[in-house]
């Protein structure tokens, strides 16, 4: 039957041909690390920076941008997902006699806070709305004093740097919000 095995045989390039526009797709949607243009952005660190001086703890305390991550969501949003440490340490001088003959430093404490922040980033106002705050080992409580941020929006100056080209749906045309 020789129709029966064209059938299949199309059947069957069908089926690569979906599991390849799929692939494409799954590509397509993956997350893009941003990491080092948000770190070439000084105005972008300041503010982490900023941000670090009104909660962070201790003498010697600074923030650390981990990673960042965004991913089209369609109709110019993209959501993105970022990780930041936060250093509180707090670091005392000891005269000389009470720490040692030449005198020294004492640390009084010394923990770090990461925090896991995600929003929805609209690309032609260039506006941030946090989404969620999550907090690995926090023993200040930052939490309760961050809990405040989300629902809020923030202006991103200059966001179009950061972001890849958006992806064209499968059809060619542009994706349509979820």
């Amino acid at each position: 039957m020789p129709g029966r095995a064209g059938t299949r045989r199309t059947e069957g390039g069908l089926v690569a041909l979906a599991a390849l526009v799929a692939s494409a797709v799954a590509a397509a949607a993956e997350p893009v690390d941003v990491t080092a243009a948000v770190r070439g952005r000084p105005d972008l660190l300041a503010a982490l920076e900023r941000g670090c001086a009104q909660v962070c703890q201790g003498n010697r305390r600074e923030a650390r941008l981990e990673r960042v991550t965004v991913l089209p969501l369609g109709g110019g949003r993209w959501r993105v997902e970022g990780l930041a440490s936060l250093r509180n340490r707090h670091v005392q001088s000891v005269p000389a006699g009470l720490g040692g003959l030449l005198g020294g430093s004492l640390t009084l404490f010394d923990h770090t806070v990461r925090v896991r922040g995600r929003g929805t980033l609209d690309r032609r106002s260039c506006e941030l709305v946090v989404e969620a705050v999550d907090f690995d080992r926090d023993p200040l409580g930052l939490a309760r004093v961050l809990a405040g941020e989300v629902g809020r929006r923030h202006a991103v100056p200059r966001c179009d740097e950061l972001l890849p080209a958006e992806p064209a749906s499968p059809g060619g045309r542009p994706r349509s919000r979820p």
